[in-house]
């Protein structure tokens, strides 16, 4: 089964997102809410997984995009171009397997918490799991959250945006480690986007730090998120 996408988001990276702050509020309040310890444990674990499956989404992602570049090359290049290296292997390291079926086990915890005497509307809010309104938000108080997933290679990194408002677009903004100002590495309509940062030494990891800005009609909506520190590897 799958969550009933009023409340869970469809896209893995923006689940993924959605999963790391559905853990962290259940480890902090959950008890309050009708959760016994043994699901704590279990819902951490499941938070384990669904990283781990969003940042392998994105290794493999940019591991195909650099075997179809060698390919492009060796195959399309000029005679007497340099010839390139075949991409290093990747390696995922998967956490500790848990039961199969996430999605229905946190249906269920969703049913639990709802249920709870204590339960109160900013619990929803807090957890994520109020049904999406149709009421329009105020551009002055819309604030993005973002997750940023770094690729194993390639100076790679993808942007996974939620609370996006009534936004059309959305830049995301970087700045190198020891930079004074901020730089536009592009702009995207979707959930999620990838970036790709020209490193300032080749061949050494790269730290920056990452936020965007949502736009409307080309102009500036909402706030800007908060700073997600990344380091990028070559």
């Amino acid at each position: 089964m799958i969550p009933s996408k009023n409340w869970f988001p469809t896209n893995l990276q923006e689940r993924a997102a959605w999963y790391e702050n559905f853990n962290a509020q259940a480890q902090a309040t959950g008890l309050t809410f009708g959760l016994v310890q043994a699901n704590l444990d279990q819902i951490k674990d499941d938070n384990s997984v669904m990283q781990f499956l969003a940042s392998a989404a994105v290794t493999m992602a940019a591991y195909d995009d650099a075997v179809r570049a060698f390919r492009k090359t060796i195959t399309e290049g000029e005679i007497g171009d340099p010839t390139p290296e075949f991409p290093a292997n990747i390696s995922l390291s998967p956490p500790a397997t848990v039961p199969t079926g996430l999605f229905e086990r946190l249906d269920n915890y969703v049913g639990v918490i709802r249920k709870s005497l204590n339960y109160t509307p900013e619990t929803g809010a807090a957890y994520g799991i109020v049904p999406s309104s149709t009421s329009k938000p105020i551009p002055d108080t819309v604030k993005p959250t973002i997750q940023v997933f770094a690729a194993q290679m390639g100076y790679l990194f993808s942007v996974v945006v939620a609370n996006r408002g009534d936004s059309d677009m959305w830049e995301v903004l970087v700045m190198k480690k020891g930079a004074a100002n901020w730089q536009s590495a592009g702009s995207f309509t979707g959930k999620s986007g990838d970036v790709t940062v020209t490193p300032t030494t080749a061949g050494e990891p790269e730290q920056v730090q990452v936020r965007i800005q949502l736009k409307k009609n080309n102009a500036n909506y909402g706030q800007l998120s908060d700073v997600v520190y990344v380091t990028l590897n070559p």
